[in-house]
């Protein structure tokens, strides 16, 4: 019988071995995975005259994220990739598992169901030794953006391959393969270096389902960006104003 994979991010001695229940590993992967950074990304409408910060002393671009041009975006940040454009605007809604790529393992585990009574240990590695792969989280076509980026504690679930997963076939011979992993960095709107942004196995990306919040109110602290993009100037990216925001009361 086939057996569904976990994963599980956390520092090396914290990643547990040999058969384990389903609370030792949510636990184990409590110690990798402790922050949820939180992105949306705007265009700016044609012939706006632009001025971040009268926008937030107006009180259009706030702590809460909405799209401050006026189309009403969902009412929390969307999937853990980028979003298809919605409404007028919004061209990414994304949460992003804050990863520390240097200094974490991932471990790879099996087991029946989807949070199965036993587990087994398949693999475990470094993240620095998985290959690297780029993705997208910020626009490719030329005009002016405004980035919102709020981070926040959340608690995370060990990972899973998306419905229909490829799932870890029972005949050890066959098991998991660490080669086809891959740890994916991207640009997110105003970076000037690469993020760590998840992973995948065999094309797929893993997920790490959200479990709860941390002692957290309903709106956090955030930034607002004002960029830029121009692929015929010498520099591309432009950074043209930033605001810090505080959560609303």
């Amino acid at each position: 019988m086939a057996k569904s994979l976990f994963f599980v991010l956390a520092p090396a001695p914290g990643l547990p071995q040999g058969p384990l229940s389903w609370a030792e590993l949510a636990e184990a992967q409590a110690l990798g995975l402790g922050q949820l950074l939180a992105l949306r990304i705007f265009a700016c409408p044609p012939g706006w005259p632009g001025s971040l910060e009268t926008l937030v002393e107006a009180g259009l671009a706030h702590s809460g994220g909405d799209d401050p041009f006026g189309a009403a975006p969902p009412s929390q940040p969307g999937p853990q990739s980028p979003a298809q454009p919605q409404g007028r605007s919004l061209r990414c809604d994304a949460l992003v598992p804050v990863l520390d790529a240097p200094n974490l393992c991932l471990g790879i585990y099996a087991g029946d169901g989807a949070s199965p009574a036993q587990i087994e240990s398949l693999a475990n590695l470094p993240l620095a030794a998985i290959e690297n792969e780029t993705c997208w989280f910020y626009p490719t076509e030329n005009g002016p953006y405004l980035s919102w980026q709020s981070q926040r504690p959340r608690t995370f679930l060990p990972g899973r391959l998306p419905d229909g997963d490829l799932s870890s076939p029972s005949s050890p011979s066959e098991r998991f393969d660490p080669a086809e992993l891959r740890l994916l960095w991207s640009l997110l709107a105003d970076d000037q270096a690469m993020t760590c942004v998840g992973l995948t196995y065999r094309g797929r990306r893993i997920e790490w389902p959200l479990q709860a919040l941390i002692g957290e109110s309903k709106e956090a602290a955030s930034v607002w960006t004002w960029f830029e993009l121009d692929d015929l100037s010498s520099e591309p990216w432009q950074r043209l104003d930033r605001i810090e925001t505080s959560p609303r009361r």
